[in-house]
């Protein structure tokens, strides 16, 4: 239609430059006399809207669009004060986003406990900071009810994904199955692999062994030594890591075999702990994961002596000192390469006692990871009090402990961040510490705030903390 043509031309260029075109004359209208170009122009366009909206065709609904409504939900809502403290936190958040983030999943979780659900008109909200949000995402049930998780449905349906737009290896479900039998009958998937494992690509094998890693048994030790002969590297190498988490194994006894003439206990009143460089690996030696001479340039020596360190049992270095794990630890504190080769193999063996023992003279995150989570909040607080680590060091330390923190950790970080330079800290901790202090902790925070200050990081964290733990507490009175 012309007429509709011209009228977005007008509505381009301007009425000044081309004049609104008059209706057509089979349409029945005539415009009100008087009119401006401008006010001609809007009447006209109108009128269009009005013309294009009654002249579409009716099309039908598609049947995959129709969804059934949805069931009852069986579970009380939320009403009252912790629905309109839901609403805020979703609207008008009184506080930062990440920890609005984080009151959110408080909610969820306060939800659950008292069998209560997300009111009907705040899921979609709900719904939308989830799709961002995983720690929201992750606490949304079952609070959410029966009408979100049909919401869920509706906005996500679940689908095939096409075989042309997969990612991952190919055989991604298979992987995924055996990931699950793993996990409920590692005997079992062990035996499924050893017999499945000459028609297996070197991929498939080397990401069916990976799988072992989370509770690797003493019983796997002949399947991972049939890999050691594997013609892949990447077999080969998932073995290795493997066979270092087992310390009585057939491996770690050759691997001992190497160490120990390399370890000699010297001085008479002095004691101290000469280590020798290992030789030049034979056949069995290079099977086993010492590291080949390089095909240009010197051979890294203190890359095999590490290789050893990592396979052999830890207690071969108390067998030569003589000494307790602490004292034995002790010799090798100027040794930071021997030293991180023994973090690694007190890691990937989870054993608590060498990580004691280590941690008299190293603090490693590592270590720290190998306690108990009561006990290396414990270890942390003595450690944050005596201790002049840099923030740099300390706060990473601090990050990856279960939260809340105890009464007593909390103090001593209050008081690290209280004094000259604990700006420092605070700022590094910003988005930690209002989370992982404990509610008593919140008065001393208050006291903190009040006293005059011109570090706007720990102006900015306290607040946070006082915010948080008042707004939590709010929450937690909403649902009783």
């Amino acid at each position: 239609m012309m007429w509709l043509t011209d009228l977005r031309t007008a509505a381009l260029v301007g009425t000044g430059r081309h004049e609104a075109p008059l209706p057509p004359a089979e349409m029945g209208f005539h415009a009100p006399e008087g009119q401006s170009r401008e006010e001609f122009l809007l009447d006209q366009a109108a009128l269009a809207d009005v013309v294009t909206r009654a002249t579409r065709s009716a099309s039908a609904v598609p049947i995959t669009g129709v969804f059934s409504p949805a069931p009852a939900d069986m579970e009380p809502q939320a009403s009252g004060e912790a629905a309109r403290l839901l609403d805020l936190l979703l609207t008008q958040p009184p506080v930062g986003l990440e920890l609005r983030t984080q009151l959110v999943a408080d909610w969820l979780k306060l939800a659950e406990e008292s069998r209560r659900r997300v009111p009907h008109r705040l899921l979609p909200a709900l719904l939308t900071l989830a799709e961002t949000k995983s720690t929201v995402f992750r606490s949304l049930e079952p609070a959410i009810g029966t009408r979100g998780r049909w919401m869920q449905e509706i906005k996500s349906p679940t689908s095939q994904e096409p075989a042309s737009q997969r990612t991952g290896a190919p055989s991604s479900d298979a992987a995924a199955d055996y990931d699950v039998l793993r996990n409920r009958d590692a005997s079992a998937a062990r035996v499924q692999l050893q017999e499945n494992w000459t028609s297996l690509s070197a991929r498939e094998r080397a990401g069916n062994l990976a799988l072992f890693a989370g509770n690797l048994l003493d019983e796997d030790e002949a399947l991972l030594e049939r890999a050691l002969d594997d013609k892949a590297k990447g077999v080969r190498e998932v073995a290795l890591r493997l066979l270092d988490q087992l310390p009585r194994s057939a491996r770690a006894t050759r691997m001992a075999a190497r160490l120990k003439p390399l370890l000699q206990v010297k001085g008479l009143l002095s004691k101290r702990l000469e280590i020798d460089l290992p030789p030049d690996p034979d056949k069995d030696a290079l099977r086993d994961g010492v590291p080949a001479d390089p095909r240009k340039g010197e051979p890294d020596r203190m890359a095999r002596l590490e290789a050893i360190i990592k396979g052999a049992p830890l207690d071969v270095w108390t067998s030569v000192t003589g000494r307790n794990r602490s004292a034995t630890a002790s010799l090798l504190k100027d040794e930071p390469r021997i030293l991180d080769a023994m973090i690694a193999a007190t890691a990937a063996r989870n054993d608590v006692e060498w990580a004691r023992g280590l941690l008299t003279v190293v603090t490693d995150r590592r270590l720290l990871d190998c306690l108990p989570p009561a006990e290396r909040a414990h270890w942390l607080e003595r450690h944050v009090r005596i201790s002049n680590d840099q923030p740099l060091t300390l706060a990473p330390l601090l990050q990856d402990l279960p939260q809340p923190w105890s009464v007593p950790l909390a103090d001593a970080v209050l008081t690290v961040i209280s004094g000259k330079d604990g700006g420092r800290l605070a700022a590094m901790l910003s988005e930690d510490l209002p989370t992982a202090l404990p509610p008593e902790a919140t008065e001393r925070c208050r006291l903190l705030l009040a006293e005059t200050d011109k570090d706007a990081a720990r102006r900015r964290v306290l607040r946070d903390a006082v915010q948080y733990q008042s707004f939590k507490q709010s929450l937690t009175e909403a649902f009783r």
